[in-house]
Formats: C-alpha cells, structure tokens, sequence
C-alpha cells in the first residue's frame, strides 16, 4: 500500500511540475518552434532515407502510396517524445 501511494504522488508531483513550466501563451510556445522544426526534419529526413533505400533496392510496393503513408506514420510514433522534446508531458509509468 505505501509503494502504490508514493507512487501516485511522484506521478501528481511530475503532472504538476509539467503543467507550471509547459508554455501557456503562443509567445511562450514560439522559442520552442525551431527546436521542434529542426527534429521533424530529421526524423522526416531519416523516413525519406529508408522508403528511397527499399525502392533502390528494387522492392516493387516500396513506390506505393499506402507503403510511404505507414513509414512516415511510424517514424511519427515511434520518435514523438524525440520531436516534442521539452513540451512533451513527463512519462509516467
């Protein structure tokens, strides 16, 4: 019982640390654009990389519309905390 408790108040602690210092206003939100560009680009760069390199290699669905659409979806999901950096909320386990 201790264990689970200290646990709920380390994640409220984490939530509330998260809220004060996440920008509230656009002005505030705007310092942060060029970091969040900069890492999109990347991350966008390393999904171009990898659909180029399978139609290099010849792979027939490698061109597919569908094909691209998955790879750029899961670079998306697989490096969200990458892209949002420092306005992403605390993980909590």
């Amino acid at each position: 019982m201790g264990k689970k408790k200290r646990e709920e108040r380390l994640k409220k602690k984490a939530l509330k640390e998260w809220e004060e210092r996440r920008p509230k206003t656009f002005r505030e939100a705007l310092r942060y654009f060029p970091g969040l560009f900069l890492r999109t680009t990347l991350v966008v760069m390393a999904a171009t990389t990898l659909i180029l390199f399978t139609a290099a290699i010849g792979l027939p669905w490698a061109q597919s519309t569908w094909f691209q659409i998955l790879i750029y979806l899961g670079f998306y999901l697989l490096f969200q905390r990458f892209i949002m950096g420092p306005l992403a909320p605390p993980r909590i386990k």
